[in-house]
């Protein structure tokens, strides 16, 4: 299958890309309802407060998580943090920080996908990020140096030590 095969396949709203890490485009009620009962544990809002295209607010969001059991964690990224290695690894830690499966959500996932990408670069490799992240609709070969750089770190969800 190509690339452009690969792409044009519809995913299904929540996306996986391991077994502890699903994504999502804009969410609403019914779907965090559905997250719920999907078995995920956490929801992580990534979606800047002023996204006016999505329908819940970071508040409704959390307190429709929190009614239905889950955590909830908003960490806002805009589009040109995505690639930042400072972002990827604050983001990496929020998700080493959080237990049981978890549903990443943004406008159209794709911010979620390159999170996701940036912070397993180096415990996956590049290659098989962007096989994953093909395989459910999001193309990261625009990002392959940055992927490639982050191979080369230490993974974003390895507790670095302190400097004292």
């Amino acid at each position: 299958m190509t690339r452009t095969q690969k792409i044009s396949n519809k995913p299904p709203l929540f996306r996986k890309l391991d077994e502890d890490f699903l994504i999502a485009g804009c969410l609403d009620e019914n779907d965090i309802k559905r997250a719920a009962d999907g078995g995920i544990a956490t929801i992580i809002n990534i979606l800047p407060e002023d996204d006016e295209l999505c329908q819940l607010s970071d508040r409704q969001a959390r307190a429709i998580s929190e009614k239905c059991g889950l955590a909830y964690h908003h960490m806002p990224i805009y589009g040109h943090q995505i690639t930042n290695e400072y972002f990827a690894r604050a983001f990496g830690d929020l998700v080493a920080g959080t237990k049981g499966p978890k549903l990443v959500y943004c406008r159209s996932g794709m911010r979620s996908a390159f999170l996701w990408g940036m912070i397993h670069a180096a415990d996956l490799g590049v290659e098989e990020v962007l096989n994953r992240t093909l395989d459910i609709g999001f193309d990261l070969a625009v990002i392959e140096d940055e992927l490639n750089d982050m191979a080369r770190k230490p993974s974003p969800l390895t507790k670095l030590p302190r400097v004292a």
